[in-house]
């Protein structure tokens, strides 16, 4: 459960980044570089619940 705790963490923090950098209007490669963090920990988010599920409805 920490696990999920610290990815939801991250993910807002990544994405309050994001949120600044377009409230500012600005578009540099680390934005795109943050974007695509922001994609993978949401793809490990998405991952990682989705074993926890399956992995609960195998007992």
């Amino acid at each position: 459960m920490e696990y999920l705790q610290e990815l939801q963490s991250e993910i807002e923090k990544v994405r309050n980044e994001l949120n600044v950098a377009a409230e500012q209007d600005i578009q540099t490669g680390e934005c795109y570089q943050t974007s695509i963090r922001l994609d993978q920990l949401i793809e490990d988010y998405m991952q990682y619940t989705k074993d926890k599920v399956h992995y609960r409805n195998c007992w």
